[in-house]
């Protein structure tokens, strides 16, 4: 494995699969690579905590940095190259392009994260200019910001093809994320009743039709120590309100757990549909 904070020509002249990471990897990100590989693309990994997507400097400063672990992480998994770069070169100063995420990036995280998705958007675009990927693969997990991926991709008309990968979860049902490691066992505990709260809203959707679940919510989980933000269901498709002719869907769930904000989502289509 090539350690690199620069993009080169000789990555440039080649097809690549790119796999976007902020460290602190997991079994999920694994999942990722696993992915790349199948590829048979030569795989870039970067490892980049990205400033610009923290609404909160305190989150920021608190999120998992253990890069000594990482490299190893990524060595037992052969990948080509891990780009690890600064700040200044990811951000020329008055020199990339600040990426809008438009409405939908001021809802739902947007709206309890300011700026959150500009960042993201910004951060990716940027990845994209400097390593023009063939291929790059992102966690299904974060449902909204791989819809705004995407739509980012279209807009700015990219040749690059997005794999949306399926969310790896603990036996528990929590979803694997770099956060988990900053939670108590029994934290991690009562996030994992964040999967079972989804899996719970699908039934109720299924059988009642109805879209508004977060009253049901507060009074089945109000002594459960889950500070919830929002609990939502839209269409898949469209990342809006279902409507009748919707196909696809998706229910999402952000909360807070001992002052973790964690998130969750699972996509169906509804049988006869």
């Amino acid at each position: 494995m090539e350690i690199i904070k620069e993009i080169n020509k000789n990555i440039l002249a080649k097809d690549i699969c790119f796999i976007p990471t902020m460290g602190a990897l997991h079994k999920g990100h694994v999942s990722l690579i696993k992915e790349g590989k199948q590829s048979s693309l030569p795989v870039i990994v970067s490892i980049f905590v990205n400033e610009m997507q923290f609404n909160d400097k305190e989150d920021f400063n608190n999120y998992p940095k253990p890069i000594e672990e990482d490299i190893k992480v990524l060595e037992n998994f052969n990948v080509d190259y891990l780009f690890i770069p600064e700040n200044d070169y990811v951000y020329p100063k008055n020199n990339f392009e600040k990426v809008s995420s438009g409405e939908l990036g001021k809802q739902f995280e947007g709206s309890s994260r300011p700026g959150h998705f500009d960042g993201v958007l910004t951060v990716v675009n940027r990845f994209f200019e400097l390593i023009r990927p063939k291929i790059a693969i992102f966690g299904k997990k974060d449902a909204q910001q791989l819809f705004l991926i995407n739509e980012m991709v279209v807009n700015k008309k990219y040749e690059i093809e997005i794999i949306a990968s399926p969310t790896i979860r603990e036996s528990s049902g929590l979803a694997l994320s770099s956060r988990n490691s900053l939670l108590t066992n029994r934290g991690k505990d009562k996030a994992a009743l964040l999967y079972k709260v989804l899996k719970s809203t699908k039934k109720d959707f299924y059988s009642t039709g109805k879209t508004n679940f977060l009253e049901n919510f507060s009074s089945n989980y109000l002594d459960e120590e889950i500070d919830i933000d929002y609990l939502e269901i839209l269409d898949l498709a469209t990342f809006s309100k279902p409507a009748e002719n919707t196909e696809e869907f998706i229910i999402l769930i952000a909360a807070y757990i001992e002052n973790l904000r964690l998130i969750d989502n699972i996509d169906f289509k509804l049988e006869g549909k």
